[in-house]
């Protein structure tokens, strides 16, 4: 079990993280600025979700939905109005999620004492033992809180989340909590209850440090792509690393495996936010020309349909081209 700190933000204090002028620069949506970050994040999955709507799985519907997510926008005046496809994979869909979360969460993660960020792990799994696996883990947490309940200790005050991610290498996955927790007694005592629990579990997987980033617990719940020691490695900056690819089938049966299962779970007081997002928003873009008109999505940008302008003037750049093409399938 580690405790040296982050090393990628060292002495950042997290209350200047949670500035509220700050988080309204996180989750502002409503420039032209956003909106090309938007069309990076469609972009980024459209070749992805146009392959996966091709496999032999009941989700074939949804990923469709995701290829259709905020594809046509309804300009009048300086509003748009468009339809999202609310799917948790989704990455236009969870720049909402996380800005919802993000500013849901501010102020109990602000009122928070000495807040560690907790990971904690089980045995990498086979596929079809995820489900079981994630379910197990799961119950696992409430027994812990249970446990101290009975004994009659205050519940860990805490923000819980679920992420899976697949290794290639071994064809095996490896779900895992993300716990930001109140105290650093609270955290080590978390630890131990739960490899009491897991035995198989690897100590080294456990990690307790103090929380810099808290951010990163309400983005992503999967890596849309994975890495495997067999491919050629590369620089990035000083840095020797291998590329990433998707594996399609085995984000099929992520997103299977975790339907209906919360992936963000506040416990010990800490009030519920609802990541909900309505199919139909209109959004005021402040710095749009207001006029009425109907943008498609096409390759990279929305164009108008009667003049083929691009709204946003995004262009991927060839790295962004080489990670959308990027996929593997299994064997």
């Amino acid at each position: 079990m580690k405790n040296d700190g982050n090393p990628t933000a060292p002495n950042k204090p997290l209350h200047n993280i949670y500035k509220l002028e700050q988080l309204r620069n996180f989750t502002n949506e409503n420039t032209l600025a956003s909106l090309k970050k938007r069309a990076k994040a469609k972009y980024a999955q459209n070749n992805l979700m146009r392959v996966m709507q091709k496999l032999d799985s009941p989700y074939k519907e949804k990923y469709e939905d995701t290829m259709n997510c905020s594809s046509v926008l309804q300009q009048q005046g300086n509003s748009l109005t468009s339809r999202y496809c609310k799917h948790r994979w989704c990455r236009v869909c969870n720049r909402i999620r996380t800005g919802k979360l993000i500013n849901g969460y501010s102020q109990a993660l602000e009122e928070m004492k000495d807040k560690q960020f907790i990971t904690l792990t089980v045995k990498n799994c086979p596929s079809d033992k995820l489900k079981e696996t994630i379910q197990l883990m799961i119950k696992t947490f409430r027994l812990i809180q249970e446990l101290r309940r009975k004994k009659k200790l205050p519940l860990l005050k805490c923000i819980r989340k679920l992420e899976c991610t697949y290794n290639p290498d071994t064809n095996e996955y490896h779900p895992h909590f993300h716990v930001i927790v109140e105290g650093f007694n609270n955290g080590q005592y978390l630890i131990n209850e739960w490899l009491k629990r897991n035995p198989t579990a690897d100590i080294k997987g456990q990690d307790i440090r103090e929380c810099y980033e808290a951010i990163e617990l309400f983005k992503y719940f999967t890596k849309l792509t994975s890495k495997s020691a067999k491919d050629t490695k590369h620089y990035k900056g000083s840095r020797l690393i291998n590329d990433e690819w998707h594996y399609p089938e085995a984000l099929d049966l992520i997103f299977r495996a975790i339907e209906g299962i919360r992936i963000i779970q506040p416990m010990g007081g800490v009030k519920m936010v609802s990541d909900e997002i309505e199919e139909l928003q209109t959004q005021v873009i402040e710095d749009l020309q207001e006029d009425f008109t109907i943008w498609i999505y096409r390759g990279s940008d929305w164009i108008d349909t009667s003049t083929a302008e691009m709204l946003t003037g995004y262009t991927p750049t060839d790295k962004e081209y080489k990670y959308s093409k990027r996929i593997r399938y299994l064997d």
